[in-house]
């Protein structure tokens, strides 16, 4: 026990921030499944099995546009604390529920109170890392693969669990997340140096027009990769199970698309060239797009993995995007941009399960993944015409001033 302490003491702040996003992501993902499952059980209708997910999500949505800026104000610790107590007592609360109803009265208890954990938690992370832009693309690296490997263990690890009765990943997730408020206590607020800029940085960074333009395609695109994200959250385990699929083979297949999105995130770690061009996030939609209609014809556990997979390789993309150009810019409001990037990709995860559940209930199983697959090709329309206004407006602007300035 001692030398578990003297070695927590030993980690600096940012292992112990990817530790906590590690440890948090698998317990989330282990209940989102083990929800699905346990309502599954219950007789839920698939529209009721999307409202459980829908209703979680709406109720982190909203949360986020609000925690990151209270972060900003209060601090990280206190939110991101508080997100810990809740979801544990949340989870607990969800072992007894005995009808579909109840676990939708609990839900979005859960979807708040993680709200309060990742605005917080990433703001958190650009604050104790030292070196500037660099390092902090390095640490974001980490921290995406720490979480995402959560994300991608905790299904199956949800499955294993189920076979030792339908309280144990409520439980033991539970636990987990106990675990990381005390963790959590161990991590300085600030460190010397934390947060600021490199004296390289200024001179890579673009102008304030394109780096904003930029912010709002990739949160537009990262929309669309969490829309199919949650739409195939709620629609595949219940698909799986009527093909016959066991819970641990329909955990592990739905782990692929996080096991995509992870590769990508290792590429993308060491380079730059993809910052502040739009075709990254072009073929990403275009990836993602084309995943979801072959997991439409897909009829074997490997085909639909692959399908996933594909998916989750352009979700690294949008999502790397996303919160890399919502920590550029001034320290003061990383808070409430991080809460902003939260919302977008929240407000996916509401609107995908219940698309997914109306469409699932009354034109089957698989035409979610058609529908989502139409949602991708129309995102990509939207961020064209977007980047293409924001362009000729801030052209615009800069042929007025000189104008201005000689007094014409």
């Amino acid at each position: 026990m001692t030398r578990n302490r003297t070695a927590l003491a030993r980690l600096g702040p940012v292992p112990k921030l990817l530790i906590a996003a590690f440890v948090m992501d698998l317990s989330v993902a282990m209940v989102g499944l083990s929800v699905q499952f346990r309502a599954n059980e219950l007789g839920a209708t698939p529209l009721v099995l999307g409202l459980l997910g829908t209703a979680s999500s709406l109720a982190y949505t909203i949360g986020c546009l609000f925690t990151g800026r209270l972060s900003d104000r209060f601090g990280r610790r206190l939110l991101a604390g508080g997100s810990c107590l809740i979801c544990a007592g949340a989870w607990l609360a969800m072992t007894g529920a005995g009808t579909p109803m109840r676990l939708l009265a609990i839900v979005p208890f859960s979807g708040a109170a993680i709200a309060m954990f990742w605005p917080p938690l990433q703001a958190w992370l650009s604050e104790v890392t030292v070196g500037g832009r660099g390092r902090l693309v390095e640490n974001l690296g980490a921290f995406n693969v720490a979480w995402t490997v959560g994300l991608m263990l905790g299904p199956p690890v949800a499955g294993f669990a189920w076979a030792l009765g339908s309280a144990a990943p409520f439980i033991i997730a539970t636990a987990s997340v106990l675990g990381v408020l005390i963790l959590l206590h161990t991590i300085p607020a600030h460190v010397e140096g934390g947060g600021e800029d490199a004296p390289e940085d200024d001179a890579e960074r673009p102008d304030g027009e394109v780096a904003r333009r930029f912010l709002y395609l990739a949160w537009i695109a990262n929309f669309a990769s969490w829309f199919g994200r949650g739409m195939n959250g709620v629609v595949f385990p219940k698909l799986g199970l009527d093909l016959g699929l066991s819970e641990r083979t329909v955990g592990l297949v739905i782990a692929s698309l996080l096991a995509g999105q992870l590769i990508m995130f290792l590429f993308l770690r060491t380079r730059s060239s993809w910052r502040y061009h739009l075709w990254p996030l072009t073929i990403a939609l275009v990836a993602g797009g084309a995943g979801y209609v072959l997991a439409y014809v897909s009829a074997s556990p490997l085909a639909f993995a692959a399908s996933f997979a594909l998916s989750g390789v352009g979700a690294g993309v949008t999502y790397v995007a996303s919160l890399y150009y919502s920590l550029e810019g001034g320290a003061d409001s990383r808070g409430g941009r991080t809460g902003i990037h939260e919302a977008v990709l929240g407000s996916g995860l509401f609107i995908g399960p219940l698309m997914g559940g109306i469409l699932g209930q009354s034109m089957g199983l698989r035409a979610p993944y058609v529908a989502t697959a139409l949602v991708f090709a129309l995102t990509a329309v939207v961020m064209h015409i977007v980047s293409r206004r924001m362009a000729l407006k801030a052209r615009s602007t800069e042929a007025q001033r000189p104008a201005e300035v000689s007094g014409e």
